[in-house]
């Protein structure tokens, strides 16, 4: 039954193309040739796709911090920079990957904090270091 319907579907769309397409002599063979290929095509094409789809998608790293300060760091507009976690490129390294805060490298102290702040692209700490970068010219 599922056949039948599927050949009448097929015929009536056979039917609406030959109609609107006069100049053309298309046999229905050759028409049910051509839409095998165009289906075969499509799923050869969707399971390319989700094949990839199926991969892990590759881990986002963390982009290193500018040699120049940003432009806008002492503008005072505190609600652009968003922070997020620095995520390392490698597997295994770290479970937790952290970069030395830029404040606390300006003072010699070695310290690491695991956050970014994605307008500056800078590593600070929370609170303190983030409002020296921001606020002091020679932080």
């Amino acid at each position: 039954m599922v056949l039948y319907l599927l050949n009448c579907a097929l015929y009536n769309a056979f039917f609406v193309y030959r109609t609107l397409n006069t100049n053309k002599k298309v046999k229905y063979k050759n028409f049910l040739l051509e839409v095998k290929r165009n289906w075969v095509s499509e799923a050869h094409n969707r399971s390319e796709s989700s094949s990839d789809d199926l991969q892990l998608p590759e881990k986002q790293i963390t982009p290193r911090r500018p040699n120049q300060d940003p432009p806008g760091r002492l503008s005072g507009d505190f609600r652009i920079h968003k922070l997020e976690k620095i995520v390392g490129g490698v597997e295994g390294k770290k479970k937790y990957p952290a970069r030395w805060c830029k404040v606390c490298a300006a003072h010699k102290k070695q310290s690491e904090t695991r956050h970014i702040y994605k307008f500056c692209v800078v590593p600070l700490h929370k609170g303190s270091c983030f409002e020296k970068y921001h606020s002091v010219t020679n932080c």
